[in-house]
């Protein structure tokens, strides 16, 4: 757990430098006096907009996983697929692997980064910390490794144009949602955790 004397100082990831931490205005950019790397950039947002779109997010989630992704029409033959239908008939072909990866990357991993976000955020944006903040900062630096739904977007998506030639293949709301997620959770796992730390200290002060 950082303390106030750490809190004061940033230490470049690249040069070790150390450097005294000073108040930012929101989008202002700190750098290294060493190297020119960048240390910290002041958020835009306050911690009601990060909970906010942490909260979209989580919409975006549960839409994607319970619409069909896609629907598909070949020579009169109709069918929707599901994320969960897609993870299922890869297990039920033999892809045991692929299955549990795609679960893992696209559900799991994504769920416990929102809910590690919204346990972080709604505490912050009532001016109070949460009471296991320094666990839950662990999680949300560790789940963010491993989600990955931009990945099965582009998978889709490719998957997608290769069947255009066989059959009619409309997107469905599943995939919209997932279009949608990827580009809000990009943002929630953006927030600088460095800076979620000082709001902490100075709401615990």
């Amino acid at each position: 757990m950082p303390t106030q004397a750490t809190i004061a100082l940033l230490v470049c990831e690249q040069c070790d430098a150390a450097h005294r931490k000073s108040h930012m205005r929101r989008g202002q950019v700190a750098q290294c006096a060493r190297c020119g790397a960048r240390l910290e950039r002041a958020q835009r947002l306050t911690p009601d907009g990060m909970l906010a779109m942490t909260i979209a997010a989580a919409i975006m989630f549960i839409l994607a996983n319970i619409y069909p992704i896609v629907r598909v029409d070949v020579r009169g033959a109709y069918g929707v697929s599901t994320f969960w239908g897609a993870i299922l008939a890869s297990w039920n072909e033999g892809s045991e692997t692929v299955a549990v990866l795609a679960a893992l990357t696209v559900f799991f991993a994504p769920l416990a980064e929102l809910l590690a976000a919204g346990y972080v955020l709604l505490p912050l944006a009532r001016g109070r910390r949460a009471p296991h903040f320094a666990g839950a900062m662990r999680v949300l630096r560790l789940v963010g490794e491993w989600s990955m739904p931009e990945v099965f977007l582009l998978g889709a998506i490719v998957a997608l144009v290769k069947l255009g030639d066989l059959a009619t293949v409309i997107p469905d709301i599943g995939l919209w949602a997932f279009g949608a997620l990827t580009w809000l959770i990009t943002l929630v796992t953006a927030f600088d955790h460095r800076w979620l730390w000082d709001i902490a200290m100075e709401a615990e002060a």
